[in-house]
């Protein structure tokens, strides 16, 4: 005769029982193989790594130099002036991503140049290109 064990039926409380030391070792891993993979999810917004500052009066090896006034360290939006802002020239459209920059010097309504590079401390490599063709890199160092 087989006897069936009958369980009261409690509204909201679970149901414990014993486990096998397999379920467990199962149960375990599956734990351990999940966090990792939580972190990687998290790790871009969690541990990202805010903008490098990009202030200062930057003295190209060619060409004209800049001065960026300020920078929103968080957004990267950046802005300045170049040494011929007298003569009408403008920085416009200046970010930093990271350690990466880009900006543009306008003058008028014909002429841009386009201007983007990467900032290790206080010097940086970049390229500039312009709307009359001309296609430069170069290096700057930069005074606070």
């Amino acid at each position: 005769m087989n006897r069936r064990r009958v369980t009261p039926n409690v509204a909201g409380t679970p149901k414990l029982a014993a486990r096998s030391g397999r379920a467990t070792l199962v149960s375990l891993l599956g734990i351990a193989l999940a966090l990792p993979a939580s972190f990687a999810v998290l790790a871009p917004s969690a541990f990202a790594a805010s903008n490098v500052s990009f202030v200062g009066t930057w003295t190209p090896n060619t060409g004209v130099g800049w001065t960026i006034t300020r920078e929103n360290r968080t957004t990267g939006v950046c802005a300045g002036t170049t040494k011929l802002a007298t003569s009408g020239y403008r920085l416009v459209a200046c970010r930093v991503t990271g350690h990466k920059y880009v900006f543009t010097i306008t003058y008028g309504a014909g002429y841009r140049s386009h201007n983007s590079g990467t900032i290790t401390g206080n010097t940086l490599t970049g390229r500039f290109k312009d709307s009359n063709g001309t296609v430069e890199t170069y290096t700057a160092t930069r005074r606070h």
